[in-house]
């Protein structure tokens, strides 16, 4: 994880411009802000170094300028010895849980479950370069085969045989508007039925 999260902020520190201020002190500029770092001190105006024990952008590219290994400023909590070390020691058995002291303080209430928007997640997230598992089998390193001409390479889309074959098949196909121009066609105002239905309705006022 610390790796992954200082690749990232070795691609953001291109956007960062130095400015020299003291031996260990430098003056970083990213867009519209400005913040200072001292790498003797291990500090950062952007405090995310001393909050994630990871160089942020600005102090990676203060590294850069000064030519020193990044991994030397990574927390050494990161590191495999400090992880062996936490496990070096066994683990002690437990008694039964019936048998623990029965403490006055007030318990601690599990916090109340919130349904998030949106549609939950049925899946979890894949990682970079992890491959998605899939019913169907995969078509990489398949030769496609053609229907037209029955050649290794390509389909019937790209067939050049293909231009050939279509205008047969159309042939025994129905023209979509035969059926519409045999019709009549009318004079398309729609005037005719309103006008009879205005007459029918004088002639049944005067009855």
């Amino acid at each position: 994880m610390a790796l992954k999260v200082l690749e990232e902020n070795i691609s953001r520190s291109i956007d960062c411009t130095i400015e020299f201020n003291g031996a260990a002190g430098f003056e970083m500029k990213e867009g519209l802000c400005q913040h200072k770092v001292d790498i003797t001190r291990r500090t950062c105006s952007y405090r995310v170094w001393q909050l994630r024990g990871i160089p942020c952008a600005h102090v990676v590219a203060v590294l850069y300028f000064k030519k020193f290994s990044l991994y030397d400023y990574i927390d050494s909590c990161y590191s495999k010895e400090t992880y062996l070390r936490i496990y070096a020691n066994g683990i002690e058995p437990l008694t039964n849980m019936e048998m623990w002291p029965v403490s006055t303080n007030p318990t601690i209430e599990p916090p109340e479950i919130t349904n998030m928007p949106g549609r939950p997640p049925k899946a979890r997230r894949k990682e970079v370069g992890e491959t998605k598992k899939s019913e169907k089998l995969s078509k990489i390193g398949l030769a496609m085969t053609c229907s037209i001409c029955h050649v290794r390479g390509h389909n019937k889309r790209g067939c050049p045989q293909r231009e050939g074959v279509e205008p047969s098949t159309r042939q025994s196909a129905p023209s979509p508007t035969a059926s519409v121009r045999a019709e009549p066609i009318g004079s398309g105002r729609g005037r005719s039925k309103p006008k009879i239905i205005f007459e029918l309705v004088l002639l049944f006022l005067n009855l």
